[in-house]
């Protein structure tokens, strides 16, 4: 029996004119997502109704007058006299001011081209890169697969899954999904107003008040995680492997570095204050040759981690942060769109940055 049905969507969103045609592709995706408690359903239908303006909209709206531009972004915005020169300039030098230079947006036209879309508007080429990564489709060669239904859910649900959206959900936190999704609080009150009214459609019950419970053993983990803030599944899923049907099961040897390395990476995660994106984790030999890895990748052995932060910074943000701080690690290189870190047990703490310009990368010492 489906979840989220046409009734569900025009109850929620009346002024939606597709609620028959987005209802089954959002239902869809839900056990993908781990999505499957009541709660976990209102705070994403909630979320997804405010980014979509209601279900109206799979792609971004930058037909701003002055001082609404101003008002959405006023960081970077501060001015209506700057806002006034960027709507006179049109939707294209909007997005470019807006976005361009972050979100991994580094090519001139990035701003424009990957602006916010789908139901969770997916912004920015990382995003896009990792959502089409995840979903197996060239999102970043054709951001406009964004905008079909069955795209727009299935990348929705990665980036809910991507970013642990299901953990803040279950803590009925308004706050901190909003913060996970859009990095600051921009529509909050309309966020909360969704979020109420979902969680009376999908008959989310208040919690039972229990008794106090014995502290739970400070080394307990739920299942599946091998560190507080990283589990076995984004330590070890590969799209590329999904496709090609690798089998990508580290050993048990390996498992036991992949814990080592997770530990290591939650010290990252503290550092940078934000939930963090693994790219790439463990490889088997097998996917290690097919994505034209190192022969001596510390990928292979569990002690690599290749992720980004888009809301603390860039990569070469993270870099700097990292490499100030206290943090033991073997490696730490700026790959352009991304950051890899190593903790072989070697910790020479190098820092490199990469080079892609002539084809293979090259690394240079520093950043």
């Amino acid at each position: 029996m489906a979840i989220i049905t046409p009734e569900h969507l025009l109850a929620l969103a009346p002024t939606t004119k597709r609620a028959a045609e987005y209802a089954p592709a959002l239902d869809a995706v839900l056990e993908r997502a781990g999505i499957t408690t009541p709660l976990r359903v209102a705070h994403f239908m909630a979320q997804l109704c405010h980014e979509s303006g209601g279900f109206r909209a799979l792609v971004e709206n930058l037909n701003y007058r002055p001082e609404t531009l101003m008002a959405v972004f006023k960081k970077r915005v501060p001015t209506l006299e700057q806002a006034q020169a960027l709507v006179n300039a049109g939707k294209d030098a909007i997005a470019e001011h807006i976005y361009g230079g972050r979100l991994g947006n580094v090519n001139p036209g990035d701003g424009a081209r990957f602006i916010g879309r789908g139901f969770i508007m997916v912004t920015g080429r990382t995003n896009y890169e990792l959502c089409g990564n995840r979903i197996g489709q060239p999102l970043t060669e054709r951001p406009e697969l964004l905008e079909q239904p069955a795209i727009a859910a299935l990348a929705s649900a990665a980036f809910w899954q991507m970013n642990n959206l299901n953990a803040a959900a279950d803590r009925d936190d308004v706050n901190l999904v909003t913060r996970l999704i859009n990095g600051g609080d921009n529509g909050l009150a309309d966020r909360k107003v969704l979020t109420d009214k979902a969680r009376r459609l999908w008959q989310v019950t208040p919690p039972v008040a229990l008794p106090p419970a014995a502290p739970p053993t400070p080394t307990a983990l739920p299942a599946g995680a091998l560190s507080r803030y990283f589990t076995l599944d984004e330590m070890t899923f590969s799209s590329t492997a999904v496709r090609q049907q690798i089998d990508n099961t580290p050993s048990a040897a390996v498992l036991e570095k992949l814990r080592e390395t997770a530990t290591q990476m939650d010290a990252v995660r503290e550092l940078l204050g934000y939930p963090i994106t693994v790219t790439s984790g463990y490889r088997s030999p097998a996917l290690n040759a097919l994505v034209n890895g190192s022969p001596t990748s510390a990928h292979m052995s569990g002690h690599a981690v290749d992720f980004v932060c888009r809301q603390f910074g860039t990569p070469l943000q993270i870099c700097h942060k990292i490499a100030a701080s206290n943090i033991r690690f073997d490696q730490l290189i700026q790959e352009g769109t991304w950051v890899h870190i190593s903790f072989d047990p070697r910790m020479r703490r190098e820092i490199k940055t990469a080079n892609f310009s002539g084809g293979a990368p090259s690394y240079t010492p520093g950043l």
